[in-house]
């Protein structure tokens, strides 16, 4: 089965967090991810979706904790929320 990851971040502006967001997608491989799919809300538009492939649970746990709360506070998020999920 694979595992995917499912995150929004609230943010005080989409295209400021978008911005640091692309810049870390090096850093993002090598924790293990991949962006599948980004949403935007139509009618709260500074709030993101975005569905990730996942090749190492530990190392995307452990990016989510550390380096990507970093970025995330650098964008501008107020809240972020993850979930791993599976296919079945």
């Amino acid at each position: 089965m694979a595992l995917q990851l499912i995150s929004r971040y609230d943010t005080d502006d989409f295209d400021a967090w978008h911005g640091v967001f692309r810049s870390e997608r090096e850093t993002m491989g090598h924790a293990g991810l991949s962006v599948l799919q980004i949403w935007r809300e139509p009618d709260r538009p500074a709030t993101a979706w975005v569905l990730w492939r996942v090749n190492d649970r530990s190392a995307a746990a452990a990016f989510l904790a550390g380096e990507a709360r970093a970025g995330a506070e650098r964008a501008g998020v107020r809240d972020a929320v993850h979930h791993f999920v599976q296919t079945v």
